[in-house]
């Protein structure tokens, strides 16, 4: 098996696809608690909790001029689910790992500084709350 690549991607809404040059914030995390059961001195008890949630996305692309985007509408719920497929190094194919996250909600949205003495791209920022992230392999 070969390591995948992780600056090839795709992001979907639905059918719509955007372009990200950044998506950071992919996780989950479970609570647990150690027990350790009377008369039994030699080990402890791990026992799981809940699934730590929501997580947080933070998100980075260039500004667009004359495009739908509903990233920018903050405190907006997005549906359906956003899907984020990581690509071949290529570019061409999904290599079978997909992440999936529900509940979405635009928390906060960020223009890029404006300089007009740097010649450099204008950088959009965004972070989504969401609900459950959903990791499938194929």
């Amino acid at each position: 098996m070969d390591p995948l690549a992780s600056y090839t991607f795709h992001v979907w809404l639905g059918t719509l696809e955007f372009g990200f040059s950044r998506v950071s914030g992919l996780s989950r995390e479970t609570e647990t608690t150690i027990y350790q059961e009377g008369g039994v001195n030699d080990r402890v008890h791990v026992l799981r909790g809940p699934v730590r949630n929501p997580g947080a996305l933070h998100m980075e692309r260039g500004a667009y001029a004359g495009e739908y985007f509903p990233f920018y509408l903050a405190g907006e719920r997005l549906s359906p689910p956003m899907r984020i497929e990581v690509r071949s190094p290529e570019g061409l194919w999904p290599t079978g790992k997909f992440y999936t996250v529900t509940g979405l909600v635009v928390k906060k949205w960020e223009a890029g500084e404006l300089d007009a003495q740097q010649n450099t791209l204008l950088i959009d920022k965004f972070d989504l709350q969401y609900e459950f992230l959903y990791v499938t392999v194929q």
